[in-house]
């Protein structure tokens, strides 16, 4: 997000957008943000436009939650002024650069806002990992699930029950600890030799947070990024991947009629239902609002 915000400040053009005539704003340098269902794309408004080697237009893109059954939206353009203060005096740019400089990578744009205001930097939330992967009050349900990012071998998870990750179908899963380190064994198995630099991506533990790195291969030189930040839950559960490694139902065999083992499945389900007693004890305890009384006389 932030070279597209600089690109847009380096231009001395900027073109004029839907988002910027439904916002009724000035023509600045801004982040063009195009909402569809649950993805979204960021784009720079500045002239020239900034093509990849490929020759598409960048652009940073993101998604959310989704519910299984739900409607189709409408698109939505919303305008995001880089210069502009919030009540506070902050300013975007200053907010996405102080989240460079402390690594704060994951980006959460708060897009509940009347139609044709703009978003300042009070709707915009930086951190080092992603933390809320589905709504409060989501129900889990156990499920043997893969993804080209883990060789496809096949895991047991957690799924949200009725909510995906986009279009596709991608499914949001959460993993026991000892699933976790399977995945991180796994990833880290003598068959790397045989791939390419890259192809895979490698876990690494720091304590209790899961580092995802991406290997790079620079003139011969293998260089390790990170790629995101996973942490422990309440439930002591890594979200692994969450949105972004196209997780799915692993395929099932005629020959298997179990293939998840029955102790893992009863592990997995005494989770999930502590997971909603816990919630169902918050949400009764939570404090009412004081009701109206009066007298009728």
């Amino acid at each position: 997000m932030l070279p597209l915000a600089e690109h847009a400040l380096a231009c001395t053009t900027h073109r004029l957008t839907r988002a910027q005539i439904a916002a009724g704003e000035h023509n600045t340098p801004a982040l063009i943000l195009r909402r569809s269902g649950c993805d979204g794309e960021l784009r720079s408004n500045g002239v020239p436009l900034w093509y990849t080697p490929h020759g598409g237009e960048q652009i940073a893109y993101g998604g959310s939650w989704r519910r299984v059954d739900a409607a189709p939206e409408p698109d939505e353009h919303l305008y995001l002024p880089l210069r502009h203060p919030d009540p506070d005096g902050r300013r975007l740019i200053d907010v996405l650069r102080a989240g460079r400089a402390l690594d704060r990578n994951w980006i959460a744009i708060d897009t509940d806002v009347w139609p044709g205001c703009a978003l300042d930097a009070t709707r915009v939330e930086l951190a080092d990992h992603r933390a809320e992967i589905a709504p409060p009050g989501t129900r889990w349900r156990p499920a043997m699930v893969t993804s080209p990012r883990v060789g496809d071998g096949n895991y047991p998870a957690l799924i949200a029950d009725g909510y995906d990750a986009g279009e596709d179908g991608h499914l949001i899963c959460r993993f026991d600890p000892p699933t976790t380190r399977q995945i991180v064994e796994d990833l880290s198995g003598p068959w790397r030799a045989t791939t390419m630099p890259g192809e895979y991506p490698l876990l690494r533990f720091d304590g209790a947070a899961l580092i995802l790195l991406e290997e790079a291969d620079r003139s011969g030189d293998i260089h390790l990024t990170v790629d995101d930040r996973c942490y422990p839950d309440r439930d002591g559960y890594y979200s692994i991947g969450a949105h972004r490694w196209l997780w799915h139902t692993a395929p099932t065999s005629p020959l298997i009629d179990e293939p998840m083992p029955m102790r893992t499945r009863l592990r997995l389900q005494a989770t999930a239902v502590a997971g909603r007693l816990r919630d169902a004890t918050t949400r009764r305890r939570r404090p009412q609002p004081p009701t109206a009384s009066g007298d009728s006389r």
